[in-house]
Protein backbone atom coordinates (compact mmCIF):
# COMPACT_ATOMS: atom_id res chain seq x y z
CA UNK A 1 0.00 0.00 0.00
CA UNK A 2 1.49 3.29 -0.77
CA UNK A 3 0.08 6.91 0.51
CA UNK A 4 1.32 9.99 -1.95
CA UNK A 5 1.66 13.26 0.54
CA UNK A 6 1.84 15.71 -2.69
CA UNK A 7 -0.44 18.73 -1.96
CA UNK A 8 -1.03 20.86 1.06
CA UNK A 9 -4.58 19.05 1.62
CA UNK A 10 -2.25 15.93 1.86
CA UNK A 11 -0.35 17.38 4.61
CA UNK A 12 -2.92 18.35 6.85
CA UNK A 13 -4.42 15.21 6.66
CA UNK A 14 -1.39 13.59 7.14
CA UNK A 15 -0.99 15.53 10.64
CA UNK A 16 -4.82 14.82 11.23
CA UNK A 17 -4.14 11.30 10.77
CA UNK A 18 -0.57 11.19 12.26
CA UNK A 19 -1.92 9.01 14.85
CA UNK A 20 -3.08 6.16 13.45
CA UNK A 21 -0.27 6.48 10.70
CA UNK A 22 2.27 5.75 13.23
CA UNK A 23 0.36 2.40 14.80
CA UNK A 24 0.86 -1.37 13.73
CA UNK A 25 -2.13 -0.89 10.98
CA UNK A 26 0.09 1.50 8.56
CA UNK A 27 3.48 -1.06 9.32
CA UNK A 28 3.36 -1.81 5.53
CA UNK A 29 2.41 1.22 4.01
CA UNK A 30 5.00 3.34 2.42
CA UNK A 31 4.35 6.85 2.30
CA UNK A 32 6.31 8.78 -0.51
CA UNK A 33 6.02 12.96 -1.42
CA UNK A 34 7.08 15.91 -3.98
CA UNK A 35 9.87 17.61 -3.58
CA UNK A 36 8.18 20.54 -2.75
CA UNK A 37 7.15 18.95 0.60
CA UNK A 38 8.29 21.02 3.36
CA UNK A 39 11.21 19.76 4.88
CA UNK A 40 9.65 19.07 8.25
CA UNK A 41 6.40 17.09 6.85
CA UNK A 42 9.57 15.27 4.71
CA UNK A 43 11.43 13.97 8.10
CA UNK A 44 7.88 13.01 9.38
CA UNK A 45 7.66 10.76 6.19
CA UNK A 46 10.97 9.24 6.17
CA UNK A 47 10.30 8.52 9.85
CA UNK A 48 7.52 6.64 8.81
CA UNK A 49 8.66 4.53 6.10
CA UNK A 50 11.11 3.11 9.48
CA UNK A 51 8.89 0.13 10.43
CA UNK A 52 10.94 -1.17 13.01
CA UNK A 53 10.28 0.79 16.04
CA UNK A 54 13.92 1.19 17.71
CA UNK A 55 15.10 2.30 14.92
CA UNK A 56 12.21 4.81 14.17
CA UNK A 57 12.58 6.21 17.25
CA UNK A 58 16.23 6.47 17.08
CA UNK A 59 16.15 8.26 14.04
CA UNK A 60 13.29 10.64 15.67
CA UNK A 61 15.79 11.50 18.11
CA UNK A 62 18.68 12.52 16.28
CA UNK A 63 16.95 14.13 13.39
CA UNK A 64 15.37 16.36 16.58
CA UNK A 65 18.91 17.05 17.41
CA UNK A 66 19.68 18.05 14.29
CA UNK A 67 17.05 20.02 13.71
CA UNK A 68 17.52 21.89 17.19
CA UNK A 69 21.27 22.28 16.03
CA UNK A 70 20.62 23.85 12.97
CA UNK A 71 18.67 26.65 13.99
CA UNK A 72 20.98 27.61 16.77
CA UNK A 73 24.23 26.94 14.60
CA UNK A 74 27.04 29.92 15.14
CA UNK A 75 24.53 31.32 17.72
CA UNK A 76 25.55 31.75 22.02
CA UNK A 77 22.02 32.19 22.64
CA UNK A 78 22.88 32.24 26.06
CA UNK A 79 25.55 34.95 25.85
CA UNK A 80 28.26 33.91 27.81
CA UNK A 81 31.13 36.58 29.21
CA UNK A 82 33.85 35.07 30.87
CA UNK A 83 31.80 31.77 31.72
CA UNK A 84 28.91 33.75 32.74
CA UNK A 85 25.22 33.70 30.89
CA UNK A 86 23.23 36.45 30.46
CA UNK A 87 20.59 35.38 33.04
CA UNK A 88 23.28 35.47 35.69
CA UNK A 89 25.53 38.29 34.72
CA UNK A 90 22.23 40.33 35.34
CA UNK A 91 22.40 38.87 38.80
CA UNK A 92 24.43 41.19 40.98
CA UNK A 93 24.44 39.16 44.26
CA UNK A 94 24.99 35.66 43.08
CA UNK A 95 26.90 34.47 39.89
CA UNK A 96 27.22 30.94 38.05
CA UNK A 97 29.43 29.90 35.95
CA UNK A 98 28.69 27.97 32.82
CA UNK A 99 24.93 28.53 33.12
CA UNK A 100 22.15 25.89 33.72
CA UNK A 101 25.03 23.26 32.35
CA UNK A 102 27.30 23.67 35.67
CA UNK A 103 24.60 21.08 37.23
CA UNK A 104 25.47 18.71 34.13
CA UNK A 105 28.47 16.10 35.04
CA UNK A 106 29.16 16.00 31.18
CA UNK A 107 29.92 20.15 30.37
CA UNK A 108 33.04 20.56 28.75
CA UNK A 109 34.82 23.80 27.81
CA UNK A 110 33.71 23.11 24.13
CA UNK A 111 30.12 22.60 24.78
CA UNK A 112 28.06 19.63 25.02
CA UNK A 113 29.52 16.50 24.10
CA UNK A 114 26.38 14.36 23.74
CA UNK A 115 22.78 14.58 22.52
CA UNK A 116 19.84 15.09 24.62
CA UNK A 117 16.53 16.56 23.52
CA UNK A 118 15.41 17.64 27.27
CA UNK A 119 18.82 20.18 27.38
CA UNK A 120 18.60 21.37 24.12
CA UNK A 121 14.90 22.47 24.66
CA UNK A 122 15.34 23.81 27.68
CA UNK A 123 16.16 27.59 27.49
CA UNK A 124 15.23 30.39 30.65
CA UNK A 125 12.51 33.46 30.24
CA UNK A 126 16.06 36.13 29.03
CA UNK A 127 16.86 33.42 26.03
CA UNK A 128 13.38 32.87 25.23
CA UNK A 129 12.94 37.05 25.00
CA UNK A 130 15.75 37.73 23.04
CA UNK A 131 16.05 34.77 20.52
CA UNK A 132 14.08 32.84 18.65
CA UNK A 133 14.43 29.42 19.86
CA UNK A 134 12.19 26.47 18.93
CA UNK A 135 9.73 25.13 21.94
CA UNK A 136 8.86 21.40 22.29
CA UNK A 137 5.30 22.33 20.14
CA UNK A 138 7.10 23.48 17.21
CA UNK A 139 8.89 20.06 16.68
CA UNK A 140 6.23 18.11 14.58
CA UNK A 141 7.83 14.62 14.10
CA UNK A 142 7.95 14.53 17.76
CA UNK A 143 4.13 13.60 17.67
CA UNK A 144 5.63 9.96 16.12
CA UNK A 145 6.70 9.19 19.75
CA UNK A 146 4.24 7.52 22.06
CA UNK A 147 2.89 9.50 25.10
CA UNK A 148 5.61 7.91 27.01
CA UNK A 149 8.56 8.81 25.16
CA UNK A 150 7.19 12.06 25.02
CA UNK A 151 7.34 12.26 28.10
CA UNK A 152 11.03 10.93 28.50
CA UNK A 153 12.03 13.39 25.64
CA UNK A 154 10.80 16.63 27.58
CA UNK A 155 12.53 15.59 31.51
CA UNK A 156 15.40 13.46 30.23
CA UNK A 157 18.02 16.08 31.35
CA UNK A 158 21.90 15.53 31.69
CA UNK A 159 21.86 12.16 30.32
CA UNK A 160 24.35 10.94 27.65
CA UNK A 161 22.33 9.75 24.31
CA UNK A 162 22.94 6.05 25.21
CA UNK A 163 20.96 6.21 28.10
CA UNK A 164 18.39 8.32 26.93
CA UNK A 165 17.41 6.40 24.09
CA UNK A 166 17.69 3.20 26.24
CA UNK A 167 14.79 4.97 28.45
CA UNK A 168 12.96 5.43 25.25
CA UNK A 169 13.57 1.78 23.94
CA UNK A 170 12.21 0.74 27.10
CA UNK A 171 7.96 0.35 27.29
CA UNK A 172 7.61 0.75 31.57
CA UNK A 173 7.48 4.31 32.13
CA UNK A 174 8.52 3.17 35.69
CA UNK A 175 10.94 1.68 34.55
CA UNK A 176 12.47 4.47 32.75
CA UNK A 177 11.57 7.38 35.43
CA UNK A 178 13.56 5.14 37.82
CA UNK A 179 16.40 5.67 35.71
CA UNK A 180 15.89 9.36 34.63
CA UNK A 181 15.55 9.68 38.67
CA UNK A 182 18.72 7.90 39.27
CA UNK A 183 20.83 9.77 36.91
CA UNK A 184 19.93 12.55 38.29
CA UNK A 185 20.62 12.21 41.80
CA UNK A 186 24.21 10.91 40.25
CA UNK A 187 24.76 13.53 38.41
CA UNK A 188 24.18 16.27 41.45
CA UNK A 189 26.06 14.38 44.34
CA UNK A 190 29.49 13.97 41.68
CA UNK A 191 28.87 17.64 40.31
CA UNK A 192 28.68 18.87 43.88
CA UNK A 193 31.92 16.40 44.85
CA UNK A 194 34.09 17.90 42.54
CA UNK A 195 32.87 21.37 43.07
CA UNK A 196 33.44 20.80 47.25
CA UNK A 197 37.16 19.33 45.41
CA UNK A 198 38.13 22.23 43.27
CA UNK A 199 36.92 24.58 45.79
CA UNK A 200 39.25 23.47 48.36
CA UNK A 201 42.07 23.91 46.24
CA UNK A 202 41.35 27.59 45.21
Amino acid sequence: MFIKISSEKDIKKLYKKLWLYKSFLYRKTFFSSNNNIDINTKYIIDALNIKRRRDRITFIFDKTCEIIDAKNKGVDICNFKGRVCLAHQCNKNKTYYDGCCRICLYKTTKGCPTKNIACKLYNCRMVKETFDVYNYNDLKILRLLSLKNRIIVRHDYFSLREDVLKDLYSYSLIYSTIRMVSRIMKNYLKVRKIDKYEGGKK
